[in-house]
């Protein structure tokens, strides 16, 4: 990002989605004092051409988006841009372009035993963690999390975090000149309270 340029970012939420499901990530994005992130939110199961226009990077939070919407994010990823797609509960992805995602998304799994689970691994040499290297730059060995949905990475995806019991917590698939990563959580505390966690 160039100084005092702003990277327009959209976050798409279910029909259905909880409220203030991207109050945390909302929030996070247009904490940074120079405008660096200009955030739009929309509710709703499609993408439209408009919705990518000038738009680098998209959160679809917890949404089953439909096949059209998913082949425009392909044009949209091959030429450059980023998607972030948390599964959560209701979170999913066509069968038609299965080979965007890193990976094969299974049921939910409960880790409602004892405390909850934990991060396990974070690949700290990866963009997204790198900033957490250094000593005392962030832990996340204090977030717990109650809930996740399964994800069989495909062998082109890198994965990028795994929970405690060695399940993929994150897994990223570089497709053209873009990337889609994998959240298999919530971008909110309905399943985890790591949006709670000063390293957030």
């Amino acid at each position: 990002v160039s100084p005092g340029a702003a990277l327009s970012v959209l976050i798409v939420e279910g029909t259905n989605a909880r409220t203030n499901a991207s109050l945390f990530l909302r929030r996070a994005l247009e904490i940074s004092t120079d405008g660096r992130f200009r955030v739009n939110v929309r509710r709703a199961s499609t993408i439209r051409p408009v919705d990518l226009e000038g738009t680098q990077a998209v959160f679809l939070n917890d949404v089953q988006i439909d096949g059209g919407s998913a082949e425009r994010l392909r044009a949209f990823v091959e030429s450059g841009g980023g998607v972030l797609v948390a599964l959560g509960e209701q979170g999913g992805w066509p069968s038609s372009a299965a080979d965007l995602l890193p990976g094969t998304i299974g049921p939910v799994q409960d880790r409602l035993q004892g405390r909850g689970g934990r991060l396990g691994f974070l690949q700290y040499a990866h963009p997204i963690f790198e900033v957490f290297a250094g000593p005392r730059s962030g832990d996340f060995s204090g977030a717990r999390f109650y809930r996740a949905r399964l994800l069989e990475p495909s062998d082109s995806a890198e994965v990028i975090a795994r929970f405690d019991d060695g399940s993929v917590a994150m897994a990223e698939l570089r497709f053209g000149r873009g990337k889609v990563v994998a959240w298999t959580n919530t971008l909110d505390d309905y399943w985890n309270d790591l949006m709670r966690q000063p390293v957030y």
